[in-house]
C-alpha cells in the first residue's frame, strides 16, 4: 500500500511541477511572436494600410487585407517598373487579377471571373493611375457572356472576335485604392 502512495505522490509532483514550465512557455513563445517585426505596406503619404500577405495563386507580390464595405478582400501589390529589369527596389504599386467585360472595348458590366486566396473575390483594373478594385457579389460564380478582357497595363484591352461563356461573379461594389491609398506604395515595419 505504501508504494502505491509514493508512486502516486511521484507522478503527481510529476505533472504538477511539469505544468507551469510548459505553460511559461507556451507565454514566451507569444511574447516572442509580438516582438518579431511584421512587414507593412504604407502609402505614398506614410499612412498604414495594413499587414502584407501573400496567397499563393494571387499572381501579385504580396497584398493587403482589406476591408470594403463590409467585405473581406485581398488587395495585391507589385514593384513598379515597366519590366524585371527596371523595376524599383522600395517603390509598389497595386496590382491584381484582371476583370473581364460583358461588351468590346473593356465596357459593359464588369465581371470577377477569379478568386486569389480565400478572401471575397476581387479584380482590379487600371486607368492611368487610377487602380479601382471590383468586389465580387455574395454567392456563387453565374455563367456570364464576356466581350473583352483587360489587359496588364493601364488601357490595355484584350477584345474578343466573337463574345464567349464563361463562369464568373457579378460585381457587388467598387474600391478606388490610389484614392484611398494613393501610390507609390512601399513596405516597412
Amino acid at each position: 500500500m505504501n508504494k502505491r502512495i509514493v508512486t502516486g505522490l511521484i507522478l503527481l509532483s510529476f505533472f504538477v511541477g511539469a505544468w507551469p514550465v510548459s505553460s511559461a512557455d507556451e507565454i514566451d513563445g507569444a511574447r516572442h511572436e509580438r516582438d518579431r517585426p511584421v512587414a507593412k505596406l504604407f502609402d505614398a503619404n506614410g499612412k498604414l494600410v495594413g499587414k502584407l500577405v501573400y496567397f499563393y495563386g494571387a499572381y501579385v507580390q504580396g497584398g493587403v487585407v482589406l476591408n470594403v464595405h463590409a467585405a473581406p478582400v485581398y488587395a495585391g501589390v507589385r514593384h513598379v517598373g515597366d519590366t524585371q529589369q527596371t523595376e524599383s527596389a522600395t517603390e509598389m504599386r497595386w496590382e491584381g487579377i484582371r476583370p473581364i467585360f460583358a461588351g468590346p472595348n473593356c465596357t459593359g458590366a464588369v465581371y470577377v471571373r477569379f478568386a486569389s486566396g480565400p478572401l471575397r473575390p476581387t479584380a482590379l483594373a487600371r486607368s492611368g493611375a487610377t487602380a479601382t478594385l471590383y468586389v465580387a457579389s455574395v454567392g456563387r460564380k453565374q455563367i456570364v457572356t464576356v466581350g473583352s478582357t483587360g489587359g496588364v497595363d493601364p488601357g490595355e484591352c484584350y477584345t474578343s472576335d466573337s463574345p464567349s461563356q464563361t463562369l464568373a461573379w457579378k460585381v457587388e461594389s467598387t474600391f478606388d485604392l490610389t484614392q484611398h491609398y494613393p501610390e507609390p506604395l512601399r513596405v516597412g515595419y
